[in-house]
C-alpha cells in the first residue's frame, strides 16, 4: 500500500492557492504596465504621486 505525503485535499488545496499567487503576480504587472503607459502619455500631473495611484489601483483590482 501506498503512502502519500500529501492528501489529495491539501493538493487541491496547494494547487489553488499557487494560481491565485500567479493571477495576483499577473494583475500587479497589468497595473505596472498601466502605470508606465500612463507616464509615457503624460496622463498624470506634477503634483499627483505616481505610488499613491498605483497603490490605489492595487487596492481597487486586488
Amino acid at each position: 500500500m501506498r503512502t502519500f505525503e500529501v492528501s489529495p485535499k491539501e493538493a487541491v488545496q496547494k494547487q489553488n492557492a499557487g494560481e491565485q499567487e500567479k493571477e495576483k503576480a499577473a494583475l500587479e504587472s497589468l497595473i505596472d504596465y498601466a502605470i508606465q503607459c500612463a507616464l509615457d502619455t503624460n496622463v498624470f500631473s506634477a503634483d499627483e504621486r505616481l505610488e499613491n495611484a498605483r497603490r490605489h489601483l492595487c487596492r481597487a483590482v486586488l
